[in-house]
């Protein structure tokens, strides 16, 4: 049977959610990445059902993000209610992960086992957002909960951007720091996203010293992985590996024929594509 197809990570971006997100994101998408204003007005789930088939994809988990501090300039979260409620109407097509708020302590706790209960596969942590390296000890509350619930949690590595002027946020994604959480939490699966850009090195080399430790390959077009990432993702990494677009930043079409351009075997292939990420967030 041929595996599935699955997207780790992409955004709920329809014409509701769009109205919600702050002024930042539209010039932020459009302008620095190209999305065409077509899809900045907002995409339907049945139009987003229509081009995960036409570049065959079979599920997505999308992201229900907090960033930062409610009250902060640039903030944005969507409630997790929005991505569970797309999850009900298309159980075969769609899961959820949601963001975590570290300093929501006790309470976000509280609040990330009860939506495990609801059926989220993952959690998500964006550490420039508050300011906070991954390991920052604020956040270990989280990180017990989710190696507690066998849950993965998807951590941002990488530079950030400027995306609201209002406040720009500091880069704390340096790899190094998933490091100390995976010592400290060898339990934990971490998925780190955006590739470590521009510390993809080190990324790979966390990867490959921590069982528990994967890369998210969203963010960034395949063909700007640069050879190291694709030597990895074709060699010793091809196990650790989840392809993922951050959609609508990067198209399922755009991605797909970037990587049937790479020439990887049919093994490599087919562990990204969908392979490990069923693997990791147990998806059937």
């Amino acid at each position: 049977m041929t595996a599935q197809v699955i997207d780790c990570v992409a955004n709920l971006f329809t014409p509701a959610v769009v109205e919600t997100r702050p002024d930042w994101s539209r010039s932020h998408m459009g302008g620095r990445f190209g999305v065409t204003d077509g899809t900045l007005l907002g995409v339907s789930l049945n139009r987003m059902l229509d081009q995960m088939d036409a570049s065959g994809v079979d599920v997505v988990i999308l992201l229900a993000p907090i960033m930062g501090p409610r009250g902060t300039p640039g903030h944005w979260a969507l409630p997790a209610g929005s991505v569970l409620d797309a999850v009900e109407r298309h159980p075969d097509r769609f899961r959820a992960q949601v963001g975590i708020d570290p300093i929501s302590d006790v309470r976000g706790v509280a609040e990330l086992r009860g939506l495990a209960a609801q059926g989220i596969v993952g959690a998500h942590f964006y550490p420039h957002w508050f300011d906070m390296a991954p390991d920052d000890a604020r956040a270990y509350p989280f990180y017990a909960a989710c190696e507690e619930l066998g849950m993965p949690i998807q951590v941002q590595v990488g530079n950030a951007l400027v995306y609201s002027a209002a406040r720009p946020v500091r880069s704390q994604g340096r790899p190094s720091g998933i490091d100390v959480v995976a010592c400290d939490f060898p339990g934990l699966t971490i998925v780190g996203s955006h590739v470590g850009w521009p510390w993809t090195e080190e990324m790979i080399a966390v990867t490959m010293a921590h069982p528990g430790v994967h890369m998210a390959l969203d963010s960034y077009a395949p063909s700007h992985w640069g050879d190291a990432l694709d030597g990895f993702v074709a060699g010793t990494g091809r196990h650790d590996v989840l392809w993922g677009t951050m959609w609508p930043t990067i198209t399922w079409e755009r991605a797909r024929a970037d990587i049937a351009a790479k020439g990887l075997s049919a093994t490599a292939s087919s562990a990204l594509l969908g392979g490990n990420a069923a693997r990791v967030y147990g998806i059937r």
